[in-house]
């Protein structure tokens, strides 16, 4: 299993330990800690078919075209949906 987590130093907490743990009980485990310096956006940028949709994405809210308006409940249907 290869699992990663992302979060800052601050978040690190006994309940993310306890996950570590329960997840991976019995097993051998590396924890590898390194500064994520990487910028999500230049990322998501670097891309040209993801550059060509965020960019047509913010214009469409710019110019409030284009855009879907859900209720909370609606999105909890949506996430809590198992397919069937």
């Amino acid at each position: 299993m290869d699992t990663l987590v992302k979060t800052t130093a601050d978040e690190i907490n006994s309940s993310l330990i306890d996950f570590i743990k329960k997840a991976f009980k019995g097993k051998k485990i590396v924890v590898h800690i390194y500064e994520d310096d990487s910028n999500e956006t230049d990322y998501l940028l670097s891309d040209p078919l993801t550059k060509k949709r965020l960019l047509e994405s913010i214009e469409n809210v710019n110019k409030n075209s284009s855009l879907k308006e859900y209720s909370i409940e609606q999105i909890e249907s949506i996430l809590n949906d198992d397919g069937a």
